[in-house]
């Protein structure tokens, strides 16, 4: 057990916190493993959600949660908890604090080390959001989608990116998909909006009010809405048909969108196989218009190519 002595927990932050979780876990086992590594994935929620509602999103029982934060040195969960809330209210997850914390771990280990634990946490971050992934959550976006007039996508900040991958991809297959925002709009409005339309935002604290605006009055409209975020708490959240959660939390500045993709690119691909024949042809007369403008530098491989022949 970690005393509140150690100089180094005198006033922890959630870095600190994070750094002793990661060093347990090696040793770790069963509801303990599971709860540390629900906890470093999660870290964004936990000034959200009480205790029992991080133990049964994590599967494990709460009095888990009370003896791992006294493990760390806290009297017990609340006040592991309040560190996160004091971090969250002071800012300390700032763009500042984060290159400060980036700076510190590149001086400390070195480019190539950095290089694998910024691979390693984002990955991290892949699996955390497939993880709380469910069947029926999927199967009803996906067939939101396929069933869509009009599909609207958007994504601020960071979060353009994966919006745009999402919308650029979908495109292929259900041309009445639309990128909302092309990066420098202050305020988008969407009239006329039905049931038949889909409209899907991404957004992470401190959450983009113009994401907010988008998805709220698109489901005042009736709209089917499909959100991508860090918490069930999250303002844009209320106004969702289809929520999935994402953490932005890990080394990449400002925040990640490793998990944002991994969402939009399993709702893509999954809306097109349930697409069928149509869309695979759709796809088809993409591609060759997009070669027909000389887009591409590569010819598309033959067949009987060398480069064909060497691989078998």
């Amino acid at each position: 057990m970690i005393s509140n002595a150690d100089p180094r927990f005198m006033n922890p932050k959630p870095s600190d916190i994070d750094a002793k979780l990661r060093r347990l876990m090696p040793e770790a086992r069963g509801p303990a493993a599971t709860a540390i590594q629900f906890l470093i994935a999660h870290r964004d929620e936990i000034p959200f959600r009480s205790m029992r509602e991080l133990a049964k999103r994590a599967r494990v029982p709460s009095v888990t949660l009370v003896r791992l934060a006294q493990n760390l040195g806290f009297k017990g969960f609340d006040e592991f908890r309040e560190v996160h809330i004091a971090e969250l209210i002071n800012g300390q997850g700032s763009n500042r604090g984060r290159a400060a914390e980036l700076v510190s771990l590149g001086q400390k280990e070195g480019a190539l080390g950095f290089a694998a634990q910024f691979a390693e946490r984002e990955i991290e971050v892949q699996r955390a959001a497939v993880t709380a992934l469910s069947e029926k959550q999927l199967e009803a976006a996906v067939q939101a989608l396929v069933e869509a007039s009009r599909v609207y996508v958007i994504g601020r900040r960071p979060f353009f990116a994966p919006a745009y991958s999402l919308s650029y991809s979908l495109r292929k297959a259900k041309p009445n998909t639309h990128l909302l925002d092309t990066g420098g709009g202050s305020g988008l409005e969407l009239d006329e909006l039905t049931e038949d339309d889909v409209v899907i935002g991404f957004s992470s604290y401190p959450y983009s009010r113009v994401t907010f605006d988008v998805v709220k009055n698109a489901k005042a409209q009736g709209a089917t809405t499909v959100v991508v975020t860090d918490s069930e708490n999250a303002p844009i959240a209320r106004f969702s048909d289809h929520l999935f959660l994402m953490t932005a939390r890990s080394y990449a500045f400002p925040d990640s969108v490793a998990g944002a993709y991994v969402i939009a690119n399993i709702l893509v691909a999954l809306t097109v196989s349930r697409l069928g024949a149509d869309a695979l042809a759709r796809i088809q007369r993409n591609e060759l218009e997009i070669r027909e403008t000389g887009e591409y530098l590569a010819e598309p491989a033959r067949k009987n190519s060398k480069r064909l022949k060497a691989v078998k």
